[in-house]
């Protein structure tokens, strides 16, 4: 009996600290308003070598607060030979803050891989330089930053950029990632 009693009052004690610690969530703190895409009404504009370019599919994001606007992959490579590739990619994103709130964060993921050999990914969580990304203002951050291998059946490699995550004040939010084929979307 005891050790029953002993057990319960460990068990509440843990359960109080647990909820001392909790911090109360603002039920508001994710709900923003896209107000509506950048003035351009063009596609992303996606520069570096012809053949980065030719492979890259930049995912359309309609519930995100952050727009991709262009990606540049200057001084990055993708080889591909005997059903293998490696790549090294170095990109730099112009963003556009499209919600009706600061943005202070935003990851950009890059994943690169085909059907079978599985993706490899590059990306990284981009501080906003300054306090935060006013709305309806662009910026441009540094997008990736990394290497990788994978398989390559039929030397096939496609290259896919989209908003992974985006940090307000009080919110860290994850728009849609609707991936297109090879990448096990459809």
């Amino acid at each position: 009996m005891k050790l029953l009693l002993c057990a319960v009052g460990v068990f509440l004690l843990a359960l109080s600290a647990a909820s001392a610690n909790q911090q109360t969530d603002n039920p508001d703190a994710c709900r923003f308003k896209i107000l509506g895409p950048s003035d351009s009404t063009t596609k992303v504009a996606v520069t570096g070598p012809e053949d980065i370019v030719a492979m890259t599919h930049v995912v359309e994001q309609p519930d995100s607060p952050v727009e991709i606007l262009a990606i540049d992959f200057k001084d990055s490579f993708i080889s591909v030979v005997n059903e293998h590739f490696t790549h090294q990619l170095n990109c730099t994103a112009k963003i556009y803050n499209r919600s009706d709130q600061p943005i202070r964060g935003v990851g950009i993921t890059l994943l690169v891989g085909t059907e079978t050999g599985g993706p490899s990914g590059a990306g990284m969580m981009s501080p906003v330089q300054g306090p935060s990304l006013a709305p309806g203002h662009q910026l441009e951050i540094s997008a990736c930053g990394g290497n990788g291998a994978g398989g390559a059946p039929n030397n096939h490699v496609r290259v896919l950029v989209f908003v992974n995550n985006v940090a307000t004040n009080d919110c860290s939010y994850y728009p849609s990632q609707r991936y297109p084929r090879p990448f096990g979307g459809s």
